[in-house]
């Protein structure tokens, strides 16, 4: 269900900047990082009852491309319809986790039990050296596959608490300027 709805958001959003004659960039579309986590992320019926609001918000959710868009449209829906349930909650974190993956360049997080593993595209921001570092530094916690995935042990309890231990990551794992 996720991957049919990244992909109807993605052909949504090409139809409209085609209609606008806007320039459609089809390797930005394709630098969609994909999350696979076991976390029920989505707005349930019972919560937004018109499937078209839904689609609308979905829509403005896979556009926004910053927090504070994502922290707006959080209020907006508190406004709207009530307290988020924690389906709600989980997909304002998967979006800001997107945006956190998209910002570092990867391609695929995978989320496991007490582990993720981290696909890095073309143009990632970590630094090879660093994560080669943190392995040998800490064999337990990390470890690279032979498939070039980068494997972490995080606890994945919440959505919210994998964003801010994704964070810390990343600044691990960032290239020393």
């Amino acid at each position: 269900a996720a991957v049919g709805f990244d992909l109807y958001t993605e052909l949504l959003e090409e139809a409209i900047r085609e209609l606008e004659g806007k320039p459609i960039d089809a390797d930005a579309a394709r630098r969609e990082p994909e999350i696979k986590s076991p976390f029920p992320a989505f707005l349930a019926e019972e919560y937004v009852p018109d499937v078209h609001q839904r689609l609308s918000l979905y829509r403005r959710f896979s556009a926004s491309a910053s927090e504070a868009e994502v922290d707006r449209l959080e209020e907006e829906l508190r406004d709207r319809f009530g307290a988020l349930p924690l389906e709600a909650q989980n997909l304002m974190w998967v979006i800001r986790l997107k945006q956190l993956l998209k910002k570092n360049g990867i391609d695929v997080l995978t989320v496991g039990p007490e582990k993720v593993s981290l696909v890095s595209g073309p143009g990632s921001s970590l630094d090879p050296v660093r994560a080669i570092s943190l392995v040998s530094g800490d064999p337990s916690r990390y470890q690279l596959t032979p498939d070039s995935k980068f494997v972490a042990k995080i606890p994945t309890a919440t959505l919210r608490d994998l964003y801010f231990a994704m964070e810390t990551l990343f600044k691990d794992l960032a290239a020393r300027r």
